[in-house]
């Protein structure tokens, strides 16, 4: 049976972009911390190698080692805490890892300023932990995205930004809100340059990384799984991602992640690259979808409807009406949280739009599809346990 929609307007969560912060701001006690995507790994043993780039990138960025041979024997050594991201209210994007002195965008809740979640700056198109590749560019970018870029825009942070009409906004423009973000992205980018930060190669920046708001919504959406769940008094889900090998959630009556494997990402590969093998479902951004974004928003964003056609089920348009579960301001009022026995109860679950990553850690970006999550996968889910080994 088809579970009923909540019309009752629910207020309690309205995202708003309070400002720019570092990771050791934040955690001040963890130093030699590095946050993936997903739920935890058991050991550096099976990290993907994509994932592998991505930490060894923030190890040499931090200057904890000179070059990659020593990143991996400190890595190896025990000498860098890997943990999830959203264990610490960070999320983050695909193969992407966030370290102590990386800059975040920090989004609250208008209502209980004291509840907030992280999101590590977007890095752009080309140079990005995200796409788990490992080039010599990758160490100067992330010092200008940080040190420099990201430095200016905590000092001159201009906000609170009501995130509500730029998402609103952008949903009106064909953005999902996860695969099309440019016209959120162009948005957000004329408040930042609005702030002066407006030269020559920061502007060149902001308007050309169409993923910009990404991590926004990645942040609100976070927010809003946790604290709609404490509002409520439900068993909601509060956490959910992949890490490229499992798919996991959190539920608000637990403190561990129920995991399972993660699910293809079935879509269109590049050409030159219909060989290569992308990763599972990776990335925090699942958030997004959950929420009521991304695969759920398709009919208003037609362009990644068309370019997911042959992945797509039937009812595509339609679904998100059996377990979306609440009207939410922040989405205009549209249906948003996935119910946990919803997906069950109807085997009708959310649509992932993400990115397939290489797995490799050689070609980085291959092409973008969907992963479904329905009820077997739902059922699958068994309890993390913890492990001696476990980074």
């Amino acid at each position: 049976m088809v579970q009923q929609v909540n019309h009752r307007p629910l207020k309690t969560v309205m995202p708003f972009w309070t400002g720019v912060r570092q990771l050791k701001q934040v955690l001040p006690q963890q130093t030699r911390l590095v946050l993936h995507a997903g739920p935890p790994f058991r050991n550096v043993a099976e990290l993907p190698q994509a994932i592998l780039n991505s930490v060894l990138t923030g190890i040499q960025y931090e200057g904890w080692a000179p070059d990659k041979a020593a990143a991996q024997a400190l890595l190896e050594e025990g000498g860098v805490q890997l943990a999830p991201a959203q264990d610490y209210d960070v999320v983050v994007p695909l193969a992407g890892v966030v370290t102590p002195s990386m800059y975040m965008i920090e989004v609250s809740d208008a209502h209980q300023p004291e509840h907030k979640k992280y999101s590590v700056l977007n890095e752009g198109m080309v140079w990005c932990t995200r796409l788990g590749i490992e080039a010599e560019e990758m160490v100067p970018h992330l010092r200008w995205l940080h040190q420099d870029l990201g430095a200016r825009l905590a000092a001159g942070f201009g906000g609170p930004v009501d995130l509500a009409p730029v998402l609103q906004a952008a949903l009106l423009n064909g953005d999902d809100g996860h695969a099309r973000t440019m016209h959120a992205s162009r948005l957000l980018a004329d408040i930042i340059v609005s702030w002066g930060i407006n030269d020559e190669k920061s502007q060149a920046f902001l308007y050309g990384a169409m993923a910009w708001a990404l991590n926004y919504w990645m942040a609100a959406s976070a927010l809003i799984l946790a604290t709609q769940a404490q509002s409520e008094g439900v068993d909601a889900i509060v956490k959910v991602g992949g890490n490229g090998l499992r798919f996991g959630l959190q539920l608000a009556s637990s403190q561990s992640w129920l995991v399972t494997e993660a699910p293809a990402i079935e879509g269109n590969k590049e050409v030159t690259k219909a060989h290569v093998q992308a990763l599972g479902a990776l990335g925090d951004s699942a958030v997004v979808d959950f929420v009521g974004l991304g695969g759920q928003c398709l009919d208003l964003a037609s362009l990644s409807a068309r370019n997911l056609q042959g992945f797509l089920p039937e009812d595509y348009l339609t679904r998100q009406s059996r377990f979306l579960k609440i009207r939410l301001p922040f989405l205009g009022g549209r249906a948003g949280i996935t119910d946990f026995n919803s997906v069950i109860q109807s085997n009708t679950g959310p649509l992932v739009l993400l990115g397939m990553i290489d797995g490799s850690g050689q070609h980085g970006r291959i092409g973008g599809g969907v992963a479904t999550v329905d009820a077997a996968l739902l059922q699958s889910l068994e309890e993390w346990q913890d492990e001696t080994t476990m980074v």
